[in-house]
């Protein structure tokens, strides 16, 4: 079993690390016959194989016959990837070259531009200036000039926009870091009763939760600046009523309406 290798006095049965294995035979017949103790060894030892992903490449030649796997069809295919390294059937290197490149760019630029994007994301105009490097990368690897779509290009080479990384991991801290164990959260729960806008209520706006986990449940002004109030009164209120600022929070003393001269009546 296994493959003659000129200049070798024994075979090239295959190669083997944890669950991936190849095997590698001069002929058909010979593979058909490396595969039977395959099938022989999941019998005994009771496991399942997945022939669906399994595959046979040949090499300088055709394979007409259909070979099985534990009473399974096998496919055919040109290319298959072991341990993340691309081999195909014309030992052409260009794929793993071009794999490279987007794992370049997937593991070592976009961490780094990304780093901390749970407080700046949701903002195509905060992330322009990295995504512009990231992209003069993405046209080095794709051979392209400045003239070419990124939108597509990127899609070709199955890369993630910044904003849209940046922006998941935004809404993924919202939702998560209300219910850590670290100071983060008695931050989100109480937030400053300030005129801007803080990292957690700006989410309040795209998300339309808020940092409580809670839905809004009036129209509390056009942008979640902290600048919008409104006045509630009522049994929600209490006898006296109380004004509302644009996150559903009544603060502990009036919030000016328009201006600081003007103050509501209590």
């Amino acid at each position: 079993m296994g493959a003659w290798v000129h200049g070798l006095t024994s075979r090239i049965s295959g190669l083997l690390f944890a669950d991936d294995a190849v095997l590698s035979a001069e002929s058909s017949t010979d593979l058909q016959d490396a595969l039977k103790p395959i099938s022989v060894c999941s019998d005994t030892k009771e496991m399942a194989v997945n022939a669906s992903k399994c595959g046979i490449m040949t090499i300088s030649g055709e394979l007409t016959t259909d070979m099985t796997l534990h009473g399974q069809k096998v496919n055919f295919t040109d290319q298959y990837t072991y341990l993340g390294y691309i081999m195909n059937s014309k030992w052409d290197v260009s794929g793993m070259i071009k794999n490279n490149k987007n794992n370049f760019i997937n593991s070592v630029l976009m961490p780094i531009g990304c780093y901390g994007g749970e407080t700046f994301g949701m903002s195509e105009a905060r992330c322009k200036p990295i995504q512009s490097e990231i992209d003069k990368a993405i046209r080095m690897a794709a051979n392209v000039g400045k003239s070419a779509a990124m939108e597509r290009i990127r899609d070709e080479l199955g890369l993630t926009s910044m904003f849209m990384r940046t922006s998941t991991a935004r809404e993924r801290a919202y939702h998560k870091w209300p219910t850590s164990k670290t100071w983060i959260a008695d931050l989100i729960k109480a937030p400053t009763k300030a005129r801007m806008a803080t990292w957690s209520t700006g989410d309040d706006e795209i998300t339309g939760l808020s940092s409580t986990g809670g839905r809004w449940t009036e129209k509390m002004g056009k942008k979640a600046t902290g600048l919008t109030s409104s006045y509630v009164s009522g049994p929600e209120a209490g006898p006296s009523g109380h004004w509302k600022n644009a996150y559903g929070h009544i603060p502990d003393y009036p919030v000016p309406v328009e201006n600081e001269n003007r103050r509501p009546k209590i």
